[in-house]
């Protein structure tokens, strides 16, 4: 069965320690993210078979487990519903096809708050996560409600509405591991994977509300009112963008309300523990590794370039490789490749994790689907078969190829550095930060300020 309490206090009392200099305040912060995400990526995804026995456990209360549900839900929603809004936006902002390298870099920037906690924590270090955690659920709530009717709103043609909405909504998902996760220490292990299959529908719930949303289908193009050039008109989805925020909205907000019962009912007193005593640190007791040797060195790399990847170049680039064959494949591209990261998590719940060899096999054979993305977006908006239908369905299995093996690769990844114990799973966290700021910086850079990337106009000049 996992437990997660002692490694969980060990990340708080590290954080608690209230560091004497901004130095060390950014090693125990460090310290302290590190070994949180280390559960995060374990727990759903490299589970071993012992841990499968929580799912089998039994659970003496079911309302737990559903308000536990619907708190994780509320973890990655803003980021993953803005995300799959995309193809949608992308249209009637005026970034255009650039925006999504824009939106990237304010979800990247949202890391903030980790470093505003641990400062929260140095003055108050012995105030309970409960306060955060509401905080942090109403900024996200109310992050998407105003987006809900302020996203069109922009100034210096630049969707700073926008942008700055999504910097407080990403706040939620990247703050969760170091207030959500050791939270739950107060409860039975056993209520740990109910949360995580909220955590799950965070990215499946956006997913399917925005194929049931649709894209409206490909733009007319019209004269102007003065009559000198065409301009384009776009069908409308079955609903628009402002319901799809409002319903992630209230489904923030029904995550906030469910972390309100967790919290003050009395009746679940009987499935709360006394938090565990601190065990020993496993740097203390765990072999030293030589992280800059060997495998060691390449598994590092390995990390940073797949989230440099995940969370930097992809991202980025998708409207670029797959807008040329049409606003349906886009969508479908974003939809399809947002449910392949929780699906590669069910996967890595249900199957023994991957020798290392066809791990290698798998990435090589992706090596092929991800060159197919990049050269098409590098040939935008001519790239090769976007006049064909096979193209479409070329360009959105790929995508959804690579990002459910990328997604898998990252969880087998942090599951093989857990064998060099806290320093291993540092290094781990360091590479994954460094990658995902590395990518977003560069390709903000490429596609904002430089050539390579091209949108065409919407629709031809007059003649």
């Amino acid at each position: 069965m996992v437990t997660e309490g002692p490694e969980d206090q060990r990340a708080g009392a590290e954080i608690e320690a209230a560091p004497a200099s901004v130095v060390e305040l950014g090693e125990a912060l460090t310290h302290a993210v590190d070994r949180l995400n280390e559960d995060r990526e374990r727990i759903p995804c490299l589970s071993s078979d012992s841990d499968r026995t929580m799912w089998g456990a039994q659970r003496r209360v079911l309302l737990l487990d559903v308000l536990l549900a619907c708190w994780g839900v509320g973890t990655w929603l803003g980021v993953n519903g803005l995300y799959v809004q995309l193809p949608l936006l992308v249209e009637r902002l005026p970034e255009g096809w650039a925006l999504p390298s824009s939106m990237v870099l304010a979800v990247q920037l949202a890391n903030l708050g980790l470093v505003a906690y641990a400062l929260l924590r140095r003055l108050r270090p012995r105030a309970s996560d409960s306060p955060y955690i509401y905080g942090l659920l109403v900024v996200g709530t109310l992050a998407l409600a105003l987006n809900a009717f302020l996203y069109e709103q922009t100034v210096a043609n630049r969707s700073l509405a926008f942008l700055f909405l999504t910097f407080f909504a990403a706040l939620v998902g990247c703050t969760s591991s170091v207030l959500f996760y050791p939270y739950l220490r107060h409860f039975r292990d056993v209520y740990l994977a109910t949360y995580l299959v909220g955590e799950g529908l965070s990215g499946f719930i956006p997913a399917i509300l925005a194929l049931i949303q649709g894209i409206g289908g490909e733009p007319t193009c019209i004269l102007n009112d003065e009559g000198t050039g065409l301009v384009p008109v776009y069908p409308p989805p079955r609903f628009d963008t402002t319901v799809f925020l409002l319903l992630l909205s209230g489904l923030s907000a029904m995550s906030l309300a469910s972390f309100v019962i967790v919290d003050r009912y009395s009746g679940f007193a009987s499935e709360r523990v006394e938090p565990a005593a601190a065990a020993k640190d496993d740097e203390a007791t765990s072999e030293p590794v030589a992280l800059h040797r060997g495998h060691w060195l390449f598994v590092l790399v390995l990390m940073g370039v797949l989230n440099a990847l995940s969370n930097g170049v992809l991202p980025s680039v998708q409207s670029y490789s797959c807008m040329p064959y049409g606003n349906l494949a886009y969508h479908l591209a974003v939809t399809l490749g947002a449910m392949a990261n929780p699906a590669a998590c069910l996967a890595g719940v249900w199957l023994a994790p991957l020798p290392g060899r066809v791990l290698g096999a798998l990435l090589s054979a992706a090596a092929v689907p991800l060159a197919y993305i990049l050269v098409a977006a590098l040939l935008s908006p001519e790239p090769p078969l976007h006049h064909h239908a096979g193209g479409a369905v070329l360009v959105v299995l790929s995508w959804t190829l690579v990002s459910g093996v990328v997604s898998y690769a990252r969880m087998w990844v942090y599951g093989w550095a857990r064998r060099g114990g806290a320093r291993g799973m540092r290094a781990a966290g360091v590479a994954t930060q460094a990658g995902s700021a590395a990518g977003s910086a560069l390709l903000y850079v490429l596609v904002n300020h430089t050539a390579i990337f091209t949108q065409p106009p919407a629709c031809p000049p007059l003649r």
